[in-house]
């Protein structure tokens, strides 16, 4: 599962295949369901940013639908979103210990990345306008070695090679999905004061002590 992560630089460069996409935003410590996030799409005009809230709506839930399951999403109800694939920047995630701890999972010197997501667009309908939103979840895959001390699932990194190919037509997607970025991650317990989504800051992600067998 993945329900938190961070984006704590206020620009970043992602290349997919040959395409740099500069990305500008607020750092955000603490990103939550049903806030708005940066992705990457490619669109009729190229590959382009577009702003999306985070959480698909769902018919059988009040709770938004954050996360799909990378090994079934071709025989679920996200089947019907697989054309509609994107990134979603992030440079670091979070997963909670046994004592609700958060341990921040990162890359070597915090270098960005990118979740595998899938997005929807939907007409909202207001009193004398017809507005479209658009709405992202971030794929989950079994856990690497590192995150699985912490939990069974793990949101599913793209490997850096392999943006283009999620982004593309055809089926290059589907390896992806199977290979996901595996090397282990860096790990760090991070201030308990992130447990709750209204906080946000660099704060957040202070390095807090940890009982050793806890991870």
């Amino acid at each position: 599962m993945c329900a938190r992560y961070s984006l704590t630089k206020d620009q970043i460069t992602m290349l997919i295949g040959e395409i740099e996409v500069i990305i500008n935003i607020a750092a955000r410590y603490n990103i939550a369901p049903t806030q708005i996030v940066p992705t990457i799409v490619r669109a009729a005009k190229g590959i382009e940013t577009v702003s999306m809230k985070w959480g698909f709506k769902s018919a059988w839930s009040s709770q938004p639908l954050i996360n799909a399951k990378a090994e079934t999403i071709s025989s679920t109800s996200f089947k019907q979103h697989l054309h509609h694939r994107c990134l979603i920047p992030a440079d670091g995630f979070y997963e909670w210990t046994a004592d609700k701890t958060p341990i921040r999972f990162t890359l070597p010197h915090d270098e960005p990345f990118c979740f595998a997501g899938l997005w929807q667009e939907e007409t909202k309908h207001e009193i004398d306008l017809d507005t479209k939103e658009h709405r992202c979840v971030i794929l989950t895959t079994t856990p690497n070695e590192t995150v699985a001390r912490v939990h069974n699932r793990m949101p599913l990194i793209v490997h850096p090679n392999h943006y283009d190919w999620w982004l593309k037509d055809g089926g290059l997607f589907e390896t992806v999905l199977k290979n996901p970025y595996r090397p282990a991650l860096e790990w760090c317990p991070v201030n308990r004061a992130l447990n709750s989504v209204r906080n946000e800051g660099a704060k957040l992600i202070r390095p807090t002590p940890i009982q050793k067998d806890l991870i």
